[in-house]
């Protein structure tokens, strides 16, 4: 017999008002080893629980003896098992940090009041408050585990159970006992569930469900062959090796292949550079050589993401990784290990045979896969969440919102070209008064400087986008427009370049000139703004006028339909005031509101002023 105590005379120990808390906050699951010849084992507790279940992701914990086997976790929908994954100790792939990210006492997010850590979504509350070292109380080895379940909702009914199970026995989920039925009936069936998982589908890291990526040969073929291109200009270029790393490395290593439920592509490359800043700009120049190269290219802090134009559907992500002055190999997107690659670790790359083609792994790959993932990277985890499991990341080699803005706009002039004028521009253009000299800061690809050009002026365009000029100028020499239409690279917050540009072009102007700034102040950082307004008051002179459109505070929860870009929304109305207190402008039009310039179905919030000196 047993001398594990009940639930039932826990509760009474407790007292009547524990009895719920208890039932809540563990779950015996017994597990017995196949017996010896000569007597059975002493059966194996373990003790568990489900902490969080939203629409999105389930995270639990395990409580056994640290010299236990790898325990097998599982959901089911009714009596379907739709994933699978194992549960580990420490915060290596682990989960461990869940509680810290959560909603403390009194309501207040965990990261408003604990600087550093990651931003908590709403889909992620409500959830447990725990202790600040995350013990979860137990003097036996916890494990976590997680899953992704956003697309099971579709399947189910109210009266689906939705259990997680242990060796087949439910775990008690917190706030809902034994199982979970959903809030709301889908429009599918569990049979066509059934249906598709028998086909090779699952449900990936983000708990979409996909074909299987061992399965669908479509998209090996377009990231292979993405992949290679890549490759190729990375190493004439920059002389750089692109291998695979993250995802798809494991997958090389562990599976000789990929991975069902990864939902991409990994590569990355080890910079030259030994600090941070150096090796970010360098992965921004990266990603703008692949830009001229024909290829859809987005930077975001840590990676570029990288797609052909003739499949959308296939990417892949390019990481930079550098070694630092004390000869440890950094990753700026971070690991969820604990160990370390030295510079003297380091072997170089090798070619190796993979899924649809070959490529290049480290020569140490057993070894950088540890760094990533940490000792247990054999054990696979379908719910593995690098927003719960990242022990440490190398953010001194964060790319910068300037890198990443002018990736953006490079990429943004390199596929779309506009034949007319904005809304801003036929707006100014016919006000009485307007200035016959033009200079059209954040002038992008040279839209509305070409327009004020065809319309009789005299037009300088800025920008700090190489590309965006070079376009500018294309399209102006095509539309004849040479004669009165230049451009120049200049990134204004570059005090002295700025000022010596305005000044040249002030020189030449036989009358007032137009200070243009459309879409432009709400895409520069707020001290970028401070140098720009201060150089423009200095150089400006009696007569000349200053016209901006820009974004407010009041646009900034609206739906955007570029929205993969840096933004700052700020007060129409305190920009006005600075005209007049600070920069010597008075405003002749004022306005706020909608209407102004609606694009694709987006009708944004806009400050429009027109201010004469």
């Amino acid at each position: 017999m047993s001398n594990q105590p009940t639930a039932r005379a826990v509760a009474d120990k407790v007292g009547r008002g524990g009895r719920a808390a208890v039932r809540k906050a563990a779950a015996v699951v017994r597990r017995a080893p196949s017996p010896a010849p000569s007597a059975p084992a002493a059966p194996v507790r373990i003790d568990g629980i489900v902490e969080q279940f939203s629409r999105r992701l389930v995270v639990g914990w395990l409580s056994l003896p640290a010299d236990h086997p790898p325990v097998k976790v599982t959901l089911h929908l009714g009596k379907l098992q739709v994933a699978a994954t194992y549960a580990t100790p420490g915060a290596s792939m682990s989960g461990a940090g869940s509680v810290l990210r959560q909603v403390q006492r009194g309501g207040a997010p965990a990261a408003a009041a604990q600087p550093g850590l990651p931003t908590v979504h709403k889909w992620q509350l409500p959830n447990i408050p725990g202790p600040a070292d995350d013990r979860r109380n137990s003097g036996r080895q916890v494990r976590t585990f997680s899953f992704r379940v956003r697309e099971i909702w579709p399947y189910v009914r109210r009266k689906t159970r939705i259990t997680v199970r242990v060796d087949g026995q439910p775990l008690p989920i917190y706030g809902h006992g034994m199982f979970l039925n959903p809030p709301h009936k889908g429009k599918k069936t569990l049979a066509e569930l059934r249906e598709k998982l028998d086909q090779g589908y699952l449900f990936s890291q983000y708990g979409r469900l996909q074909l299987s990526k061992k399965l669908d040969t479509e998209w090996q073929a377009q990231v292979m062959d993405l992949y290679e291109r890549c490759r190729r200009l990375l190493q004439e270029s920059f002389g750089h090796d692109l291998f695979f790393i993250y995802g798809t490395l494991l997958g090389a290593v562990r599976e000789g292949g990929y991975i069902g439920h990864d939902v991409d592509f990994d590569a990355a490359y080890v910079s030259r550079h030994t600090n941070g800043r150096d090796a970010a700009k360098e992965l921004h120049d990266i990603g703008l050589r692949l830009i001229e190269a024909g290829l859809d290219v987005r930077l975001v802090t840590t990676a570029l993401h990288i797609h052909d134009p003739e499949h959308p559907d296939a990417g892949i992500d390019i990481f930079h990784l550098y070694f630092d002055d004390a000869g440890e190999l950094q990753f700026p997107f971070g690991v969820a290990g604990t160990s370390v690659v030295r510079r003297q670790d380091w072997r170089g790359t090798q070619e190796l045979e993979f899924s649809g083609g070959t490529g290049l792994a480290p020569a140490n790959a057993e070894q950088v896969v540890e760094q990533i993932y940490g000792a247990d990277w054999r054990q696979p985890k379908p719910g593995f969440n690098w927003n719960l499991d990242r022990t440490r990341a190398a953010k001194a080699g964060n790319a910068s919102t300037e890198l990443q803005s002018e990736v953006y706009w490079a990429n943004f002039y390199a596929r779309n070209e506009y034949a007319s004028g904005s809304t801003f521009y036929e707006f100014v253009n016919k006000r009485p008064g307007t200035p016959s000299w033009v200079i059209d800061i954040g002038c992008g690809d040279g839209r509305d400087a070409r327009a004020f050009g065809a319309a009789g002026r005299t037009v300088l365009g800025l920008d700090q986008s190489h590309m965006g000029v070079e376009h500018a100028r294309g399209q102006a020499a095509r539309a004849g427009l040479e004669d009165r239409v230049s451009f120049e690279v200049c990134d204004v917050s570059e005090a002295e370049h700025l000022r010596s540009v305005l000044a040249e072009r002030l020189a030449k102007a036989d009358g007032p000139v137009l200070f243009y700034l459309r879409f432009f102040l709400h895409s520069i950082p707020e001290d970028v703004q401070e140098t720009l307004m201060s150089v423009i008051a200095e150089q400006a002179r009696e007569g000349d006028v200053l016209a901006a459109e820009f974004r407010t505070e009041k646009d900034a929860e609206k739906t955007k339909v570029h929205g993969k870009h840096y933004r700052r929304f700020q007060s129409g109305d305190l920009f006005g005031k600075r005209l007049r207190e600070d920069f010597g402008f008075e405003p002749e039009h004022e306005e706020e509101g909608t209407g102004l310039s609606p694009y694709q179905g987006e009708d944004p919030v806009l400050y429009r002023v027109v201010a004469r000196r």
